[in-house]
Order: structure tokens, then C-alpha cells, then sequence
């Protein structure tokens, strides 16, 4: 952003992971709102943690709230839509546990800044929230469960469903009368109208992992078969119902892909040398070398900022926390970690340039398959991949200010990197409504995005740090458990 330190982090809990084509939105402004000729009664939202409204590696109410769907459906009704009361599966701040510690997984600034002088970001050791409307005596009309993949709309098993909290506190199998499948429980509402974003998870958990768990994405036939199975059931159970499919961002524009490498790299110039680093499936010496500058350097993940203190150091830290029982063949932490072969930055926190085409080749396959079946179906298609790369390449204005994709002062991601922020969810909500306007003849008036929450003033002063934030190796024990659901583990 190009304001001051005080207006970029006013406004860090704003803007999102999803976001826009490269353009702006300003205050609702326009026709007077309507539906035109349709009659909207239920609308009903499928999709995985981006629809659930996650933030900051947690779902917790004071986000929910923003979730984009239950944005959506405030506008629909300003609109004339006779929606009753959008329910969302809500959890009590600070929300969901960790599964590993059982305390809440969000994360917080913990300090503004370290003995190092950076901020320190992570989960801050609070007592979880827990569910507060599970007694509801139908299914939610916000469906959007964190962890699933596309596997996971017509599974009955529980398999995909990311137990707990998928299966028992969003489908609710052991509180309620309810059918066991995402794709039943939508049938069961009868919508008028759905948002349909599930995919993501196909191929983020193998990125996020740097290609190592799961060790591929979903096999491109699979997730064409699935897909289509997915939009041809809900249309044969709901012939007059109106479906809007939204395509796979760029994975690879994301912070959780581009902070580490930048801030690395000039700590390889002043020692004069390149990192070491294992590329895909190696497990002990390296065979790769980069300054992280070249053209098709491999991206350092979020993860990875655990370890960049360690750099040039004889340290086995990265095993030690990873529990380790003993050292992998080849590997000798008395080098100095990340600039020896013997000592290299891991394959789990890289994703090497092999591993990006894979990456980027899963999502071209899998954007294929939603455009053909949107346009085989009669559903309408929302490009959130050509929305996503505008903004990467050209950032997005909002109320005067330049949001990019740059961790915390971009202004458009939350604190993992990963998931929108409050005025992010509004934007992708407005994204959504500018389609539905378009496609169906109607006049939803747009969300306000000024009016969401941004952060609040004190947090500004972490803009003055420098360098890398820490964030514990120990906050990403849950991130790795919500995407390690994308293969069913």
C-alpha cells in the first residue's frame, strides 16, 4: 500500500485471500434494489473454509459474521429476497480448537515486536469458543465446511468431511436428525439459489505442503468425474434452482507463497551464497541451489518463517520439532542449515519450480472442468482466477488505498496467509452479487465495504518492524491438520 503505517494496518483486516479482478469497488450506489423477476426464498452456500468465513486459522464468530455468504444474503434481502434468518454453524470467540493442544487455533499478535524486533504472530494459548447454534432444527444454509475437497459434497462416509468439525459441528451427524452428505443436506433446504466453491482444497494441501502430504493433487479425471457428478446431482434434485460456480484461484499468489523467499534473499547476498534446498521427494541431500532472485525460483512457504532465523547456523531444528527419531540418511546438522547440501532448507517448506507447474497444471485442469460443466449445466460461472491474478499484478483500490498481495501490509490477506479478511469476504460477496446481476436480470445492491471491520489502531505500530514476523513452528500444527483433510487423512 502506498499510504501511511497508521492507515495500512487500519485496514489489514480488510480485504481477502480471493480477491478482485485488478479493480475497485466505492460505497452501493445504482438502479433501485430488486430481484427483477425472480423469487428467492432460500439461498444456500457450498464450499469449503473460504465460504465458511475463516480467518487467521480459526473459525470464530467475529468473522463469521463477515463470511461472504451471510454478506450475500443481506444484500438479497435489501433486495426483496424473503430469506427468514441465513444461519451459519457460528463458534464463540476466540473460536476453534486445535486439535493437537485443544486450545484456540486463531491467530493474534502476540507482541508487536521480539528480541529480534519483529512481531510475533500465532495462536495466544486462549480456551476455545465453541458451537453456538448447533440445537438449529434443519441444516445450515452456510454449508462452507474448512478442510473439504470436492470428494468431500457427495460423501456419506465422513471420510472428506473433516471430523470433527466438518462432520459433527457443520453436518451435525451425532446432533440432529440431518442426512450424513453436504449434497443432501442442500436438497433438504430447497434453494432458490446456490454459491457453489469447492476445489481449492484439491490442490492447496499438496502446495501447502510443499508437494509432500498429500504427495499429489486430486488426479484431474477424478475431480472431473466428481464435478460433474456434483452439479448434475443438484440440478436433477433441483431442476429450477439457479447455480453459481466459482473456479480455482492461483495458489501460487498468495502470501503464504511469496513472503519468505523475498525477505531470504538478501540474507543469501550478504553471505555470499545460494540456499540449498530439497526439491520434490528428497528427504536428505540437496540437489537444488537458488538466490531466490532467478526467474522460476522455488517459493518458500509461510511456514518456512520458523526457520529463517536458523539460516547459516549448524542447527537440526527443523527435526527436532518435527520429531525426528533420528536423523534422515545424508543429512548432518553440524553445516550451516539452509547453505550446505547436507544441511538444506526442507522439501515440506519449498515449492520447487516442478512443483509449481504441478501445482499450476491441476488448477488450468481443474478450471477447465468447472467452465465446461457450468456451461454444459445451464450454472454461471464466476472467474475468481482472472479476478485473482489482476489483483496480484495490479492490486485493488478501495476508499483511496492500494491493496496487494504483500503479508500483512498488503491488506489482503488475514494472518495466515492464506484465508480473506473481513472487508476480503465483502469483496468476494460483491464479486458474487455484480454475477447474480448480471446473469439474472437483478439489482442486488453491493455491500459497503467501508463499513466493515478493519484492525484496530494500535497494531499499526507493527508496520515499523523489520524484517520477517515470527510465527511459531507450533501455530501450523492445525493449518497442516485443516489441508491434510484435502486427501482424507
Amino acid at each position: 500500500m502506498k499510504s501511511s503505517t497508521l492507515k495500512i494496518f487500519l485496514c489489514l483486516a480488510g480485504t481477502a485471500a480471493l480477491i478482485l479482478n485488478g479493480c475497485s469497488d466505492s460505497a452501493p450506489n445504482g438502479p433501485v434494489p430488486s430481484l427483477g423477476s425472480n423469487t428467492i426464498k432460500k439461498y444456500v452456500a457450498i464450499g469449503n473454509s473460504l465460504t465458511a468465513g475463516y480467518q487467521s486459522n480459526g473459525l470464530y464468530r467475529s468473522a463469521q459474521v463477515y463470511s461472504y455468504p451471510n454478506l450475500i444474503s443481506q444484500q438479497m434481502v435489501k433486495a426483496g429476497a424473503s430469506l427468514g434468518s441465513f444461519e451459519q454453524p457460528y463458534y464463540s470467540d476466540p473460536g476453534t480448537p486445535d486439535l493437537t493442544t485443544g486450545k484456540a487455533s486463531r491467530y493474534e499478535i502476540i507482541s508487536l515486536t521480539s528480541a529480534a524486533g519483529v512481531p510475533v504472530i500465532g495462536p495466544k494459548g486462549l480456551a476455545p469458543g465453541a458451537p453456538t447454534n448447533s440445537a438449529l432444527p434443519r441444516p445450515y444454509d452456510n454449508l462452507g465446511i474448512p478442510g473439504i475437497p470436492l470428494a468431500g459434497f457427495m460423501d456419506t462416509t465422513g471420510t472428506y468431511q473433516s471430523p470433527p468439525l466438518g462432520r459433527d459441528a457443520i453436518l451435525r451427524w451425532t446432533s440432529g436428525p440431518f442426512p450424513k452428505s453436504v449434497f443432501s443436506q442442500v436438497v433438504a433446504l430447497q434453494p432458490d439459489i446456490v454459491t457453489f466453491w469447492l476445489g481449492a482444497n484439491d490442490v492447496l494441501g499438496y502446495a501447502t505442503s510443499g508437494g509432500v502430504s498429500p504427495s499429489a493433487p486430486t488426479p484431474a479425471a477424478t475431480f472431473s468425474f466428481l464435478y460433474n457428478q456434483a452439479i448434475t446431482s443438484l440440478k436433477q434434485a433441483l431442476p429450477n434452482v439457479k447455480i453459481i460456480v466459482a473456479n480455482i484461484p492461483d495458489v501460487r499468489a498468495i502470501p503464504f507463497f511469496t513472503t519468505v523467499g523475498p525477505g531470504v534473499a538478501p540474507k543469501l547476498a550478504v553471505f555470499g551464497a545460494k540456499l540449498y534446498y530439497q526439491k520434490h521427494g528428497e528427504t536428505g541431500l540437496a540437489s537444488g541451489q537458488t538466490s531466490l532472485t532467478e526467474a522460476g525460483a522455488p517459493l518458500l512457504t509461510l511456514k518456512g518463517l520458523t526457520y529463517t532465523s536458523y539460516l547459516g547456523l549448524p542447527s537440526g531444528q527443523w527435526y527436532r520439532d518435527n520429531r525426528y527419531p533420528a536423523l534422515p540418511s545424508g543429512i548432518d546438522t553440524t553445516k550451516p542449515f539452509g547453505l550446505h547440501p547436507q544441511n538444506p532448507w526442507p522439501d515440506a517448506l519449498t515449492l520447487d519450480a516442478d512443483e509449481q507447474v504441478t501445482a499450476a497444471t491441476a488448477i488450468q485442469n481443474f478450471n477447465s472442468t468447472i467452465a465446461l460443466t457450468a456451461n454444459g449445466s445451464g450454472a454461471v460461472l464466476q472467474d475468481f482466477y482472472t479476478f485473482f491474478n489482476s489483483v496480484a499484478a495490479n492490486g485493488y483500490e478501495l476508499a483511496g488505498e492500494t491493496y496487494t498481495v504483500a503479508y500483512l501490509e498488503g491488506g489482503l490477506f488475514s494472518l495466515d496467509g492464506v484465508h480473506p479478511t473481513s472487508r476480503g469476504y465483502g469483496i468476494v460477496a460483491n464479486e458474487y452479487i455484480k454475477t447474480m446481476n448480471k446473469s439474472f436480470g437483478m439489482s442486488i445492491p453491493l455491500v459497503d465495504i467501508t463499513t466493515l471491520p478493519g484492525i484496530t489502531a494500535p497494531l499499526a505500530k507493527v508496520g515499523s518492524a523489520q524484517g520477517l514476523p515470527y510465527v511459531p513452528f507450533e501455530a501450523f500444527k492445525d493449518f497442516n491438520w485443516l489441508f491434510r483433510q484435502s486427501s482424507g487423512e
